[in-house]
């Protein structure tokens, strides 16, 4: 029977999702399957011999061997293929992947338009993280390929005049600069030369299967409440689980949704934030070497979280699909949600406060986990069992 899990995080992203892909991959036997958006995540680990590395284009099983798997629900982007394969090889990994046959392809111009549209909309700016992902889409959706750097540059020229932009000397020279196509279709080989174009099918020849997604359930694309300050994406189960049933599997899957979340609630850019607070509300001395200001989308936001609103939104993402779940709580150490009450029995958990879990759950150790004690003793994984009004700790 095949292990599959599929990693999704519960809120609006930066929950934990590398950690536990981490925790799930050990070996040449597994791969990750980077099952929607692009490059723009941003998912780090940390392994006890001090090695650290934020992932955007491989899986977070890299350190332990596992292959990367790019379904056509993953956008490739050439310029961080390219540039995360060579960070990961001078630390001694030379990540091995998989796919790409069908996936839409991020260009220089993608990224370019983006950042600068962004910059245009001012105070009204939609928090994207300037990678590309959303012009790659309705570039593709026009009918320019990545390849067509005539019509690409067309393209945007249009794009520009209907958006009343005047790009600045700058900016022009930048945009239509030569060497960003030279260097952009030596990107192009280097990643066709380190990808083996395999199907879905492919994936039948691992015994465990991680479904790594980036971002969030709250920054889905259809959750109409938030927009426009969303993701282009599907956040939650729905891309596994189409890759999952157009696969002809050798054998049965035994399948587990994993809902990453922190204790409290991070959000990047522009948006709503449900119960949003100050850093300091939450932790003053916690620090966040991932999510460091940036012009696209500023600093890191936090807001409170509410339980229940949790439980409610991953039920509903996993809708009527009878699998295993289970939740990895992270950041334990920074803030206690020992004062708010957990989810009542009707709803499948214990009828009693999130401390009586903290004191009796065993956290994930340096042994069991293999990344840095600094990164995982805050983290506890639960098991809800499907079929009883109880929580379990995971069990691995």
């Amino acid at each position: 029977m095949k292990n599959v899990k599929i990693v999704i995080g519960a809120n609006f992203g930066d929950e934990g999702k590398g950690l536990m892909t981490d925790y799930f991959t050990s070996g040449p036997n597994d791969i990750v399957v980077l099952s929607n958006g692009g490059a723009q995540r941003g998912h780090t680990v940390t392994k006890t011999n001090g090695i650290r590395h934020v992932f955007h284009h491989f899986g977070s099983g890299t350190f332990n061997g596992a292959a990367t798997y790019f379904p056509r629900e993953f956008i490739l982007n050439p310029m961080v293929f390219r540039q995360e394969y060579e960070e990961l090889s001078r630390l001694g990994y030379y990540p091995v992947s998989y796919g790409g046959i069908g996936s839409m392809v991020t260009t220089p111009w993608d990224m370019m338009a983006n950042q600068i549209i962004e910059s245009h909309r001012g105070t009204g700016k939609h928090g994207s993280c300037g990678m590309g992902i959303f012009e790659t889409i309705q570039r593709e959706r026009a009918g320019i390929k990545s390849t067509e750097y005539d019509r690409i540059l067309s393209y945007y020229n249009k794009r520009f005049t209907d958006l009343e932009i005047c790009l600045s000397s700058d900016d022009k020279d930048l945009f239509y600069s030569e060497g960003i196509r030279d260097h952009y279709k030596e990107d192009c080989l280097f990643m066709r030369r380190h990808i083996c174009g395999l199907t879905d099918g492919s994936l039948n020849a691992f015994k465990t299967i991680v479904f790594e997604n980036g971002q969030g359930l709250m920054l889905d694309q259809n959750n109409t409440a938030y927009f426009p300050h969303l993701t282009p994406s599907n956040t939650g189960v729905k891309n596994p689980k189409a890759i999952i049933d157009r696969i002809k599997w050798n054998e049965p899957l035994d399948i587990e949704v994993c809902y990453v979340t922190r204790t409290y609630l991070t959000r990047h850019g522009a948006g709503y934030l449900p119960r949003e607070c100050k850093k300091e509300d939450i932790n003053p001395d916690m620090i966040d070497e991932t999510n460091v200001p940036n012009p696209h989308q500023d600093s890191l936001r936090y807001g409170m979280l509410d339980l229940h609103e949790l439980y409610e939104r991953c039920m509903n993402d996993l809708a009527e699909w009878k699998v295993k779940k289970s939740f990895a709580v992270t950041h334990n150490n920074e803030f206690s949600l020992g004062e708010l009450d957990i989810l009542s029995s009707g709803n499948g958990w214990n009828d009693r406060s999130l401390d009586d879990f903290l004191t009796t759950t065993t956290y994930l150790s340096e042994d069991c986990f293999g990344v840095s004690p600094d990164n995982c003793k805050d983290i506890f994984y639960l098991w809800v069992r499907e079929w009883a009004s109880d929580i379990k700790i995971g069990e691995n």
